[in-house]
């Protein structure tokens, strides 16, 4: 029988968010006589009990530092002084366990490549973002990825298209999708939730889901509700979600757009009251799921949750949206930056009902065939399969 396996999972936050959701599900879907999961982190967080009880070991390193440039040439500096410590640290958790196989859950940390070269263990980077930088971050993290890597996993076509067009993208590059669990996001009524929210069932509740970051575009949700409200007064809002650590005055000021747009009546703000379990109930209460993000998605994990629920989705045509949605038939797509189209598409859903649940419908079909959390860990397995099958079964 093959002997079990133990893979050491980098990641380098220890809050929730889509790509530690995805990390969590892969983790907990793991064959537990096969492989043991040792996640390193750089904290403690709330992301810590979720993976412990998917069953992974968890690691807390304060060596692990988030590359970033957004926090000034100092933390750079930082960086790089502190990164042989953080290279001698997972050394030892390599040497002491011992690890099989390193899999880097984000593009954003370096340590990986490096640390497994030196120690002779195969790599898989998981690549989640699309870098937006033009400059040398972006350059050196796609490089290190190309050369450092037993294999790439994108999440989407989007990702993928940071190597470049096809034919000049890595040879080790396979694209895995995420995915989510169909059977706990499913369609279905959600009385309470929407009572909670003050909404009754005569109203269509349109509703975006994300954090309070600048580029979700929570501002041109708020211009095309503006629009909507008048002269569809039975439509209601809601934004669920909560700020962002460093970016809570951006959150204030949203706050105040939507006072000045005259909204307060038609919205509701849930900031962080429904985590993660309660997001199954959140897309059942939602009527319309709009994803308003000005910048690509790399993929787009609440077009999917909406999808899987039977909610028509409106969302932003650029990155991974674009080839989760079958526009005008599970969803529509709309300019990016643009309230006013954003705002037609919300009309649209709301004046003909019987499209607005066809649409549902068939984006629950979509989620359940392509992006189901079987076929997310069906593709990582086989990834993991090849790896070891090129190292002839063994390191």
């Amino acid at each position: 029988m093959r002997k079990r396996r133990t893979i050491l999972y980098l990641h380098t936050t220890s809050e929730v968010g889509g790509s530690d959701v995805s990390l969590t599900r892969l983790v907990g879907g793991l064959d537990r006589e096969a492989w043991r999961a040792v996640v390193a982190l750089p904290s403690e967080g709330p992301l810590v009990a979720r993976l412990r009880d998917a069953g992974a070991d968890v690691v807390v390193m304060p060596e692990l530092m988030k590359l970033t440039s957004r926090r000034g040439w100092m933390y750079l500096v930082a960086y790089v002084l502190n990164f042989p410590r953080a290279l001698w640290a997972l050394r030892r958790v390599i040497r002491r366990e011992p690890i099989d196989l390193l899999h880097t859950n984000t593009i954003h940390i370096l340590y990986g490549g490096p640390i497994a070269w030196l120690t002779g263990t195969p790599h898989v980077w998981h690549i989640r973002e699309i870098v937006w930088q033009k400059g040398w971050l972006r350059r050196l993290e796609l490089w290190m990825a190309r050369h450092l890597a037993t294999r790439i996993i994108a999440t989407s076509d989007a990702v993928a298209a940071m190597f470049g067009p096809p034919d000049q993208r890595p040879a080790h590059l396979v694209k895995v999708s995420n995915g989510i669990e169909t059977d706990r996001f499913h369609p279905g009524e959600a009385t309470a939730m929407r009572a909670a929210l003050g909404v009754s069932a005569e109203q269509t509740l349109i509703g975006i889901v994300c954090r309070l970051d600048v580029w979700k575009g929570v501002d041109d949700f708020l211009d095309a509700a503006a629009r909507v409200v008048h002269d569809r007064p039975s439509a209601r809002f809601v934004v669920v979600g909560g700020p962002v650590i460093g970016l809570e005055a951006y959150a204030t000021d949203l706050r105040a757009k939507a006072t000045a747009l005259g909204l307060d009546p038609f919205l509701v703000w849930t900031d962080w009251r429904y985590g993660p379990s309660e997001m199954p109930g959140v897309h059942r209460a939602i009527d319309i799921l709009v994803l308003a993000s000005s910048e690509p998605e790399p993929f787009g994990l609440v077009v999917v949750e909406g999808m899987s629920s039977a909610r028509p989705v409106i969302a932003t045509a650029h990155g991974g949206p674009c080839e989760l949605l079958d526009d005008g038939v599970s969803g529509l797509l709309v300019p990016p930056r643009d309230p006013a189209a954003m705002a037609a598409a919300m009309r649209r859903l709301i004046d003909d009902p019987a499209m607005a649940h066809a649409m549902g419908a068939a984006g629950r079909l979509r989620a359940v065939t392509h992006y189901s959390s079987r076929a997310y860990l069906a593709g990582v397995h086989r990834v993991y399969d090849d790896v070891f099958a090129m190292a002839g079964g063994t390191r």
